[in-house]
């Protein structure tokens, strides 16, 4: 992972950017691996950890009726999660990570391992929104945190092309 990180760094070098995270099921791993390595204040602006409903709610306006409806692991949660972001921060990368990371929970459309990744990207003074379902082969948390953690960074770097 850090190779990742080091290409971040070094793209950061050829266009300014930031990059502002909504972490849940992967409670601020994302965020320990970018702050990792010095420099990263040049490009990290910093994290939601919004582990509880309550916070998604309140700190990155997630509709109640969104996760009532939907349910706190879903495209629609992931979307508004990252669309939360923008209203508290200017980066122009912006991720929201939620999902089941067990070992226990999940059900048979939100299994364990089945994470929502949300990203938003600046382009030309707009956002651009998407999300990604992704639903990992692993059963032990760590290592669905650390599969969501890498694909969020190559999510970045593909991400970071655009801008």
């Amino acid at each position: 992972m850090l190779n990742y990180i080091k290409k971040i760094r070094k793209l950061r070098k050829e266009k300014p950017f930031s990059i502002c995270l909504a972490e849940s099921c992967t409670g601020g791993m994302i965020s320990s691996k970018l702050t990792s390595i010095s420099g990263s204040s040049d490009f990290f602006d910093g994290s939601v950890v919004s582990y509880s409903n309550d916070l998604k709610k309140h700190l990155l306006k997630v509709p109640k009726t969104t996760i009532s409806k939907y349910g706190a692991v879903s495209h629609q949660t992931a979307l508004s999660m990252v669309k939360g972001l923008k209203k508290i921060s200017r980066s122009e990368i912006l991720v929201s990570v939620t999902g089941v990371a067990g070992p226990k929970g999940g059900s048979s459309k939100t299994p364990i391992g089945c994470v929502y990744f949300g990203l938003g990207t600046k382009i030309k003074n707009k956002y651009y929104y998407k999300t990604i379902k992704k639903v990992f082969r692993e059963r032990k948390r760590q290592k669905i945190q650390e599969k969501s953690t890498e694909f969020v960074l190559k999510e970045i770097i593909k991400n970071l092309s655009k801008i």
